[in-house]
């Protein structure tokens, strides 16, 4: 045994004996053994119980409500009709307002109808960051105590905006909520939901629970307002999850994460909705990876550590890509050194050991052991889209000598636009 883990020990380095497969393998699996260490120990955080640490508010902040709505309308118009009808607090305290673009002009008609307001970014096509800019244009920054950000399809829980208050009373300028998947239909659809809850027991409560920020998800997100329209204006970029957790621990702000404030949403059903989330996820992905390998020794440096975390957690790979690159590992020096392997099949049933304890109860559980066999179609879809991000960048569009009339381009879908919304959601899946 003492063999196996040889490698931890400097002297095995000094040895001149050791042939190229022996370094290359000591390399590759230092490389992938930090990022399953980082999981294990955020996973075994998670697993304390969580209570809410905040008492009931005397007072009641004012909220704006934000619903950001990319061409879904009927979608929309549902969610706020949900928030209305269900929410236990008081109504005069709180506004909706909907950051609309492409939307049609009977779903335009029906949100005139109703107490919200709208407002249209002056470009047809933007990104999630640029139409929240041009509704906090509209506002001073003393109009409301806090904000909260919604997608589309986001239904929340009655006492969402009593706990947010709860929280915000008592210090807390930065909130996370728990977004779940409403749509539980096909194996592809469960085994999504379960990398999302995966994420939130890890990125969220573990994180919490060590003292750290929780990592943002791009919707469900509450912010003191002031701070947030001071920030809006800076955020860059396509990913407003990303762009908001750097502002936020540049200003040395902390992120919590209140984990019975369930906010629900709606997943990937298919494999090929999928596969446009994860290319438009890897985009954002590998952006913030640079950028992390360029900030990580000044944060280091300077004793920011929360921001050191986050750095460090953008430089982890998928877990997908993870689990292919350690099972590939496993069988190559099965294949080639078999006296080489014994570490990798440890390091993967630590690995398997992490997901299961930070795996969800309930019916998303229950549901994943009948959908378990579709995970290696969603590693080959994960692996597949690292390729098609390349072979994207690579070639040049080609112009079309054809043009499309007004009409035509209002109703031609745009391919990667949803699919880009939801990757912006997504941290490390």
């Amino acid at each position: 045994m003492s063999e196996i883990f040889q490698i931890f020990n400097p002297d095995w380095w000094m040895d001149e004996n050791n042939s190229a497969l022996q370094i290359t393998d000591a390399v590759l699996f230092l490389l992938l053994a930090i990022p399953v260490a980082y999981l294990l120990i955020y996973a075994l955080a998670s697993l304390a119980k969580y209570k809410n640490p905040y008492p009931t508010s005397p007072y009641k902040h004012k909220f704006l409500v934000l619903f950001v709505v990319l061409r879904n309308g009927k979608e929309v118009i549902q969610s706020i009709n949900n928030f209305l009808d269900t929410q236990l607090y008081p109504r005069d305290k709180y506004d909706i307002a909907v950051a609309a673009t492409q939307l049609s002009e009977d779903d335009l008609v029906t949100l005139l109808q109703m107490e919200v307001n709208i407002v249209i970014p002056d470009k047809e096509q933007c990104t999630k960051v640029y139409a929240i800019q041009q509704v906090m244009e509209r506002y001073s920054p003393t109009e409301y105590d806090m904000i909260l950000i919604f997608n589309s399809d986001n239904r929340i829980v009655p006492t969402a905006l009593d706990l947010f208050n709860n929280a915000y009373y008592s210090g807390c300028d930065a909130i996370q909520a728990h977004r779940m998947t409403e749509n539980l239909t096909t194996d592809i659809a469960v085994l999504d939901a379960t990398s999302e809850e995966i994420n939130n027991n890890i990125f969220r409560k573990g994180h919490t629970r060590l003292g750290f920020s929780a990592a943002l998800i791009g919707s469900a997100m509450a912010f003191d307002f002031a701070i947030f329209h001071k920030l809006a204006p800076t955020l860059k970029g396509s990913d407003l999850s990303k762009a908001m957790e750097v502002a936020l621990l540049r200003e040395n702000i902390y992120a919590e994460y209140l984990q019975e404030v369930v906010c629900y949403s709606k997943k990937a059903e298919s494999s090929e909705g999928y596969e446009q989330q994860r290319i438009g996820w890897i985009k954002s992905q590998y952006n913030s990876t640079w950028y992390a390998l360029f900030q990580l020794p000044i944060a280091f440096l300077r004793g920011e550590w929360d921001y050191c975390n986050k750095l460090f957690q953008w430089l982890l790979p998928s877990r997908f890509l993870l689990i292919a690159l350690i099972l590939l590992a496993a069988v190559v020096t099965t294949v080639l050194d078999w006296t080489l392997a014994p570490k990798w099949y440890l390091l993967f049933a630590a690995l398997t050991i992490t997901f299961l304890m930070a795996l969800p109860t309930g019916e998303i559980t229950q549901r994943f052991k009948r959908a378990v066999w579709a995970l290696p179609h969603l590693i080959f879809i994960s692996l597949f889209s690292h390729i098609t991000r390349f072979t994207q960048s690579d070639s040049k569009p080609k112009k079309k000598k054809e043009k499309k009339t007004k009409k035509e381009k209002k109703k031609a879908p745009l391919k990667g636009e949803e699919a880009r919304e939801k990757a912006e959601e997504e941290t490390t899946a």
